[in-house]
């Protein structure tokens, strides 16, 4: 049986965002959601995540600039893993470069995400 994590979903698309909870809560995993940059930051602070689900196009700060504050503050303590509509070799290269661990393109298979988590 696979371990439950803590996830955020960093997502401002309210449907993709149920979805993603709907499917990961199934599953068990503790879930938290925000959706701008700077809550997902805030958030991240206040619960600790084992993974962050990251939208790049967010209001607030981008998740670029979300995922190299995260990186900033919580090293490798998190796993942050990109969840986006962007899909070019640029986008999955900036992805990266912020400190994203995988870059996947929407819409990403909610199984394989779940199968991401272990």
């Amino acid at each position: 049986m696979m371990q439950t994590r803590c996830v955020l979903i960093v997502e401002d698309n309210f449907d993709h965002a149920q979805t993603l909870c709907l499917f990961l809560g199934m599953k068990g995993h503790r879930l938290q959601h925000a959706p701008t940059g700077p809550l997902a930051i805030e958030m991240a602070r206040r619960v600790r995540p084992d993974v962050v689900l990251l939208d790049i196009g967010l209001p607030g700060l981008d998740g670029f600039e979300v995922a190299r504050e995260l990186r900033r503050e919580h090293g490798d303590a998190v796993r942050i893993i990109a969840v986006s509509a962007y899909g070019s070799d640029t986008d999955r290269q900036q992805s990266l470069e912020a400190g994203c661990e995988l870059h996947l393109v929407k819409p990403a298979d909610p199984r394989f995400i779940e199968s991401l988590l272990g």
